[in-house]
């Protein structure tokens, strides 16, 4: 018998799918196209389910009968069976042998009925019955992609005060820190979902100011947590409590260089700079990085806090062309700037020129002087190409790439690391496959983040990149090289079959107008946490295995729980207390991605946890 390479390709495509391996036939089919050859167009109508294993079957007794015939067969008689075992006569061989069993009206008492014979035994003509058992098939596999689910309302399992930030210790899936108005820092350890242990953080009260603790960041080896406040001041701390170090930052008025050494007198300027941003190394920690609300960057030893540059980010860009000056009144300075490692000794950051630069720290051969810092950093690229600022950058671990995306034009950017003019525009029109079903984002873009999809035999990653907006939309690109793929693309809030809801309680339905605040991915890459202006926590299922089925509708999006506090006697005292701002701060997954923190502005925090019945 003989087959073609592209209709075995076709055969074990096929057979991939009716065994439940989709991902391995959306592989298969992106490298062979075998579902668009117009080489199968001829055989297609004739394979029925389990016609690979059918023909193997055939095969192994073709080739036991040749042996038993020995070479008492002719060459022409050799080259009239090859013709007769092409693989359309193999096919249409099954339906000759189905229909004369049919005329001599015996049945095959030693195996199942398939579902075609059955329908052929009940009287459908066999035109019909081909057409029936492939519509069947076909319903078949998509009832097999409508996986149940349930929108599970989600109850805390632990609540604690109110508070900006938390942060998940990440080895231990039992203990948690977060901040508090009053200067202090907590961390709890709880077990049966109660607390069974707390630990204090003392920051140094400030005089008519409240001192909010607004940054809680665990090391990632979670051997020191860093907490900072309103008072300008870091704190790093062992798990036990104990202060290991403090540092205050004092920042430059008036520097002609860009970056600022760690040994040079600097003037305190007069302003209150808060940290609003902390971003450990990966993936020890080696170094840290905060960033001011001015926008001052500072680059710190991760295990001894001590600085060792400052980088100063607001004055211009020599490398690009100063903006054209404009009757608007210009607030780059305000602008707010972000960043990113790369690598554990190699970072980007944002600048106000809508440009990324990337830094590379190296050992200082000078190390041994003293005052003079043990590492060098120098900028080492640039990457232009955004038109407005830049508001998220995030890596892919394990293919290198960088998304980043900026405001007002919602442009989605990936950048590759082998090539600075290499990139991939994202969130555009007509930019994308399959652009009639891609909602685009048109509000601000709120959640970047890359779902983990490692290679398998040494081949490099998948690149799938998950995009919320303000305004409730998700996108799931796939990222291939020079071209992309639209996997989802929803109104989450919008489209009622994202949810299904055990009760009828009709209070669950609308607020389809719900502003995201938050959307942070779990972990493992399953789950995404979004945070909304209702003050809820929704959980969704992303999963890889999920948003790569076929026959789904590609703007479901399942919604597997939902957490509203209860604000309606709150609503009552904020019409008396015009102070009381009541709104979601913060979301964070457990490194085990089994738990989430929802830090609450004047109302109680919670953590709370997807129902089993929807973890699988």
């Amino acid at each position: 018998m003989s087959l073609t390479s592209k209709e075995l390709n076709y055969m074990v495509w096929r057979y991939l799918q009716e065994s439940g391996h989709d991902l391995a036939a959306y592989a298969l089919d992106q490298q062979s196209h075998v579902s668009s050859n117009d080489d199968n167009n001829n055989i297609i109508t004739n394979i029925k389910p389990g016609c690979l294993v059918n023909l193997i079957q055939k095969g192994i007794l073709y080739s036991v009968a040749q042996l038993q015939a020995g070479n008492t067969i002719t060459t022409e008689l050799d080259n009239d069976n090859e013709s007769k075992l092409s693989l359309l006569n193999a096919l249409i061989s099954d339906d000759l042998f189905k229909y004369t069993q049919q005329e001599q009206d015996t049945t095959n008492d030693k195996r199942f009925l398939l579902k075609s014979e059955v329908a052929t035994l009940n009287g459908n003509k066999p035109e019909q019955s081909d057409d029936i058992e492939m519509e069947d098939a076909e319903h078949t596999a998509e009832g097999e992609e409508n996986i149940e689910f349930e929108t599970s309302i989600l109850q805390p399992i632990i609540k604690f005060s109110s508070n900006l930030t938390s942060d998940w210790h990440p080895s231990s899936t039992n203990v948690f820190a977060y901040g508090k108005s009053d200067g202090n820092a907590i961390i709890n350890a709880f077990k049966d979902n109660k607390i069974t242990e707390t630990v204090t953080l003392n920051h140094p009260n400030l005089l008519n100011l409240r001192n909010d603790i607004n940054i809680v960041s665990w090391s990632p080896q979670g051997n020191s947590i860093i907490t900072a406040g309103t008072n300008n001041e870091l704190r790093v701390w062992s798990p036990d409590g104990k202060l290991k170090n403090i540092a205050t930052i004092s920042l430059s008025e008036s520097t002609a260089d860009d970056d600022i050494p760690a040994s040079s007198t600097l003037i305190t300027t007069t302003n209150n700079n808060i940290i609003t941003s902390l971003y450990w190394s990966p993936p020890s920690g080696k170094f840290l990085i905060t960033i001011h609300n001015d926008n001052h960057v500072s680059l710190w030893d991760g295990n001894t806090l001590s600085l060792i540059k400052q980088i100063k980010t607001t004055d211009p860009d020599t490398t690009t062309p100063p903006p054209i000056e404009t009757t608007t009144t210009t607030t780059t300075m305000s602008n707010p700037i972000t960043a990113c490692w790369l690598a554990e000794s190699k970072f980007a950051i944002t600048t106000h020129q809508n440009t990324i630069k990337i830094y590379d720290i190296t050992p200082s051969p000078t190390a041994t002087t003293v005052g003079i810092s043990q590492f060098e950093i120098q900028p080492i690229g640039l990457l232009p190409g955004h038109n407005h600022i830049i508001s998220i950058m995030k890596l892919n671990p394990i293919t290198k790439l960088l998304a980043s995306c900026s405001d007002f034009d919602y442009l989605i950017k990936v950048w590759n690391s082998g090539s600075i003019s290499d990139c991939i525009d994202l969130n555009i029109p007509a930019g994308t496959a399959g652009d009639d079903d891609v909602k685009l984002h048109s509000s601000p873009i709120v959640g970047l983040d890359w779902i983990g999809a490692p290679g398998k035999d040494g081949e490099d990653g998948r690149n799938i990149l998950v995009s919320v907006s303000m305004d409730g939309i998700l996108n799931i690109w796939d990222v291939d090289n020079h071209h992309n793929t639209n996997l989802k693309s929803s109104e989450l809030f919008k489209n009622h079959e994202n949810f299904k809801y055990v009760d009828t309680d009709e209070s669950r339905k609308g607020k389809e107008d719900a502003l995201v605040f938050n959307a942070v991915m779990a972990p493992n890459g399953r789950y995404l946490a979004l945070g909304d202006d209702y003050c809820r926590i929704t959980i969704w299922d992303i999963s890889l295995d999920r948003i790569t089925k076929a026959g789904e509708s590609k703007s479901l999006i399942r919604c597997l729980g939902i957490y509203e506090p209860d604000l309606t006697d709150l609503e009552k005292g904020q019409e008396q207390d015009k102070n009381v701002n009541v709104g979601i701060c913060d979301l964070k997954w457990d490194y085990e991605s089994k738990y989430v923190t929802g830090s609450y502005n004047d109302i109680e925090s919670v953590i709370v946890s997807l129902d089993e019945k929807n973890v699988n």
